[in-house]
């Protein structure tokens, strides 16, 4: 990956799979003064780069949200009364707040711990999934947590052909209810019932990028999520061979978010995840998700009545 440099900004790369840092950038005074050739430099880099890290003074909400609108329509992204009912800090309803710290009334401040999370991807639940993602960190404990990123182009061509053949034409179920992303509630939690198992969008497992004509691996975030025409027992064990490849890619970048570090990455092609840390130190970042498009399928998909037959 080559550095990529404009009259104003520089994008360097993070590491030899994805991830950029960009400097010669004010995120405010883009907010304030927006320039189309900064954008499109910054889209035509997260094509490229698939996350891009900004390290910036302190950024007001109004400033978050602004330079997230620069890059689509922002979407909702609290999904039950529990998370409404926390302490949201922001000003700004778009934020969602992911903290392990408490109120002084005994509330939880967000609506996420201090656990270390599994490889996933945001909104996948959705009929339209978050195309961007953006992430802000208010506060950092001293030895920060890393996120991690995985390039999903990379991921599909690591596959062994077979496989490959396999999902091409395969759609999965991507549950509504999403089981935790807790890793060991993921590794080793209970299922659910069919019934919920079954309620949610089919998405291609292969997906073919808008901007770029690529095609990427598209995970659902249940390991025991359906694949449409197959029985429980073989979509366990498809998902779990494509499960192994994923815990086996070396290919990642780690970044140990700091106080006032602003990413903004590419959800469709991006696997994320995040360390544990020690619960008594708080950790803050606001959240956004911005809408995305109907998943495209790389290649012409089987029938269901195919896929049984398969």
């Amino acid at each position: 990956m080559s550095t990529l440099e404009n009259d104003v900004i520089t994008i360097a790369p993070a590491s030899p799979f994805l991830g950029a840092d960009v400097t010669g950038i004010s995120v405010a005074h883009l907010v304030k003064s927006p320039d189309v050739a900064t954008v499109q430099s910054l889209r035509q880099a997260l094509d490229q780069f698939l996350v891009l890290r900004f390290r910036q003074p302190s950024l007001t909400d109004d400033e978050i949200v602004g330079f997230a609108t620069l890059f689509g329509k922002i979407l909702s992204d609290r999904k039950n009364t529990g998370e409404m009912d926390s302490v949201q800090p922001s000003g700004r309803a778009e934020l969602k707040v992911l903290s392990n710290a408490t109120a002084s009334d005994g509330r939880p401040v967000g609506d996420k711990g201090a656990a270390a999370q599994i490889w996933h991807t945001d909104g996948s639940h959705r009929e339209r999934p978050n195309a961007y993602s953006v992430l802000y960190a208010r506060n950092a404990p001293d030895n920060p947590p890393r996120t991690g990123f995985m390039n999903t182009y990379t991921l599909y061509e690591s596959l062994p052909s077979d496989l490959k053949k396999e999902i091409s034409t395969l759609r999965a179920v991507f549950s509504v209810h999403n089981r935790s992303q807790d890793f060991n509630t993921f590794m080793t939690g209970a299922s659910v019932d069919d019934a919920k198992r079954a309620d949610g969008p089919r998405h291609p497992l292969v997906r073919l990028h808008p901007s770029t004509n690529r095609p990427f691996l598209y995970l659902p975030r249940r390991r025991d999520a359906l694949i449409e025409g197959y029985s429980s027992e073989k979509s366990r064990n498809l998902l779990e061979r494509l499960w192994a490849a994923v815990f086996s890619l070396s290919d990642q970048w780690h970044a140990a978010l700091e106080a006032n570090d602003f990413v903004i990455f590419d959800n469709r092609a991006v696997l994320h995840n995040r360390e544990g840390w020690e619960s008594t130190q708080e950790r803050t970042v606001f959240h956004l998700a911005l809408e995305g498009e109907t998943p495209i399928p790389a290649f012409a998909l089987r029938t269901v009545e195919q896929s049984k037959t398969a």
